[in-house]
């Protein structure tokens, strides 16, 4: 069975890593995945990852401008006559830019794959196959709630167009699948019926360290043998709230024998650094590619996110070990439903309740949190059951 992935871009973030988990896990025997990008990669690319799966991987390096102008018909033109929905793809000659003439070249290797299944993730990937790929059955997955995130985003006008967009596209996918009760429930409000399949995290990857490791790694990191180290990690903007968990630690009681380390650049970064007014107990990291290794020497996670789908970097946290502090979000409550002694919760904006529960958190028996924590991503929110839940949907699909 041949299922033709096409998302945005492999961008280093939470929804590539998830499709990363659900390829790595297919069964080789059954499936045969292929990934089709829309634009050119950015720096932060896990391109290389999916090569090391090996398997085949075209882009059609599109910008955005260039995909709402050429989108329909780059798309349409990985395939041939044998396609009975798609006309044959344009002659490289015809088209006038390099790039394009090379994509096209590499496109033209795509004719002979015949996808049984379409998944897509993403507004644009979401929208064009939803636009031009009807004919096949698709699968889109929705790992944000557009009203929320779309609005903080891109402010109120364009963000409300963009998040109706997106609701009328996954209108006409033949199978949406959410990433969360919490999202399933939201879209459900717009129209959209969605089967759900939770966010996971390689278990295999994120391990709760030896006390011989985490020590290794404080030493590689430049961290304090003796202090508890709090984690933060995501991008610095409203949505996530990083003001409120800087304010909170330096209220706590947590922070005499604690470092907060802010892993993540964005918008909020230099009003985050202005409130800290460059205390010694406050490290901002920035983004990283060894996210694990300050997952390994945490001793506490928090994220004070107002919105989130299912958020990986909670799960990651928890898959280390890491109890965790979160905001009384429905995606969170989700996630600790599994095992509640695995953290603590507080109200959504309220900075003296954030600074309540951590000095609370501090204060709890770790070791049984720790255990807790780890529970739920090896019962419940690992990546082979993301996969296997996929591929359950890929097989039902295939003998409609």
């Amino acid at each position: 069975m041949k299922i033709l992935y096409i998302v945005s871009t492999l961008r280093s973030c939470g929804p590539t890593n998830q499709l990363l988990y659900i390829i790595k896990y297919l069964d080789i025997q059954q499936f045969e995945p292929i990934v089709l990008t829309l634009s050119p990669e950015p720096k932060n690319s896990l391109w290389s990852k999916f090569q090391q799966l090996n398997i085949p991987l075209y882009s059609l390096n599109l910008s955005r401008w260039q995909g709402i102008l050429l989108g329909e018909s780059k798309l349409k033109s990985f395939v041939s006559e044998q396609y009975p929905a798609f006309k044959r793809s344009s002659d490289p000659g015809e088209v006038s830019s390099p790039k394009e003439r090379a994509a096209m070249r590499g496109l033209r290797s795509l004719r002979q794959y015949q996808p049984n299944i379409i998944h897509s993730q993403g507004i644009r990937p979401d929208t064009l196959a939803a636009k031009y790929l009807s004919d096949y059955q698709t699968v889109a997955t929705i790992r944000n709630y557009p009203y929320h995130d779309y609005v903080m985003k891109y402010g109120k006008l364009i963000g409300s167009y963009s998040a109706q967009k997106h609701i009328n596209a996954l209108k006409k996918i033949k199978f949406p699948v959410s990433c969360s009760n919490t999202i399933s429930n939201m879209v459900k409000k717009h129209g959209v019926k969605s089967q759900i399949v939770c966010n996971g995290v390689d278990e295999n990857l994120y391990i709760p360290p030896t006390s011989e490791e985490k020590t290794k790694l404080k030493h590689k990191l430049n961290l304090p043998l003796e202090a508890k180290i709090i984690v933060s990690v995501g991008a610095l903007i409203a949505r996530k709230q990083p003001e409120a968990i800087v304010r909170g630690f330096l209220a706590s009681q947590a922070q005499k024998n604690s470092i907060l380390l802010i892993i993540g650049d964005g918008t909020l970064l230099n009003s985050c650094q202005a409130i800290a007014e460059n205390s010694s107990k406050i490290k901002f990291i920035g983004q990283v590619n060894n996210v694990v290794d300050y997952l390994k020497v945490a001793d506490y996670f928090v994220s004070a996110s107002v919105s989130e789908g299912l958020p990986n970097s909670v799960i990651e946290a928890l898959s280390c070990g890491v109890p965790v502090c979160l905001s009384d979000i429905e995606p969170h409550r989700e996630i600790l439903n599994f095992n509640q002694q695995a953290g603590v919760m507080f109200s959504t904006g309220n900075i003296e309740d954030l600074t309540t529960q951590l000095n609370r958190l501090v204060n709890i028996e770790s070791e049984s949190m720790s255990v807790a924590a780890r529970s739920i991503v090896c019962e419940h929110l690992n990546a082979r059951k993301v996969s296997e839940n996929y591929q359950s949907i890929y097989s039902k699909l295939y003998l409609k």
